[in-house]
């Protein structure tokens, strides 16, 4: 379980040092290569450090991503993590990915990260201009127990490919090396919100091209997925190579706790990262942070919960944080 002991070494002894005075809440991250690492473990060091007088802490525990940190927050294996609203969606009524897990609410939402798209890319000189050049094709679709495995399977799903192309499950660093090598051919994954490292990397030294939708895919796979909402990836600079805009989609990302964590736990944590200075010294090394808000509104449709301690944080700030999401347990 998340809720850890502290063990302090006396004289040569074990002693326990304050029991009740010393507990470590585990907070889930990311896989090596992908945004959520370097910015869910920067965020857990910042917290740590501006803690005062608290009888507890905050240890950051690498992840495979959404699928792995909404399952363990809803087992209390971690303690807070981010994931997308699709996983969340199905551990709460028990469906998709979680429906032999079983419906489970026993996490609720503390805060609205940001939006996130999903990049389908691939290395600039490659002949593949199009989805339905990806036939017979090494595609990568994130390692299992990602959401971007979720995602970028999804897409080719949709779009009736899935049966049609070579799928690979590398992470994301790997899948970024293997791009280059030209182990595969296309790289999928999801955008921060429209870039993530392993790719912007590798596009330095190997130029990489976004493939964009139709707008006949765009709408087929929105519609079918009620999660995603269409959007357009601009050119991004920092990725070498693209030149044009992409259709794709886009997600919210969210940030749960279970409800194991006290209601003071819950409160400090968001409060600190959400402080407007904080969210400057976060957002300036890891980029993540830039959008975090008290919006919960898409929260509404899929009818999932808020913290009251989260919510209470939340219009201390002056937000109009809906009533009828508040809910404890």
């Amino acid at each position: 379980m998340y809720l850890l002991k502290t063990l302090a070494l006396a004289g040569g002894a074990i002693a326990i040092a304050g029991v009740a005075d010393a507990q470590t809440y585990r907070f889930g991250g990311g896989p090596s290569g992908g945004g959520w690492h370097p910015a869910v473990s920067a965020g857990t060091q910042l917290i740590n450090k501006e803690l005062k007088g608290k009888n507890y802490k905050f240890q950051y525990s690498p992840s495979n991503g959404s699928v792995d940190n909404v399952r363990r927050v809803g087992l209390g294996d971690f303690a807070t993590a981010w994931g997308h609203v699709v996983q969340s969606y199905q551990s709460w009524y028990g469906v998709g990915l979680f429906k032999k897990d079983g419906i489970n609410r026993d996490f609720r939402v503390v805060a609205n990260v940001r939006s996130q798209t999903q990049i389908v890319a691939v290395l600039a000189r490659s002949p593949i201009k199009s989805f339905s050049d990806m036939k017979g094709k090494v595609v990568n679709l994130l390692s299992k127990g990602s959401g971007s495995n979720v995602n970028c399977t999804n897409i080719f799903k949709g779009l009736g490919l899935l049966d049609q192309i070579k799928p690979r499950y590398l992470g994301f660093a790997a899948s970024g090396r293997a791009l280059g090598d030209r182990q595969i051919d296309v790289f999928c994954s999801a955008g921060a919100p429209f870039k993530i490292p392993a790719l912007t990397e590798l596009s330095l030294r190997k130029p990489v091209r976004y493939i964009s939708m139709t707008a006949a895919e765009q709408k087929k796979l929105t519609s079918a997925y009620k999660f995603y909402a269409p959007t357009t990836i601009p050119v991004q600079k920092d990725v070498k190579g693209m030149t044009e805009p992409a259709r794709s989609f886009a997600y919210p990302v969210f940030w749960y706790a279970h409800k194991q964590m006290s209601d003071d736990a819950i409160y400090n944590m968001v409060k600190i990262a959400a402080t407007p200075a904080n969210l400057k010294k976060l957002a300036s090394t890891a980029g993540y942070w830039k959008t975090l808000s008290g919006d919960f509104e898409a929260l509404k449709a899929h009818k999932m919960w808020v913290h009251p301690a989260a919510a209470r944080y939340w219009k201390e700030r002056g937000v109009n944080v809906p009533a009828e999401l508040i809910k404890g347990f």
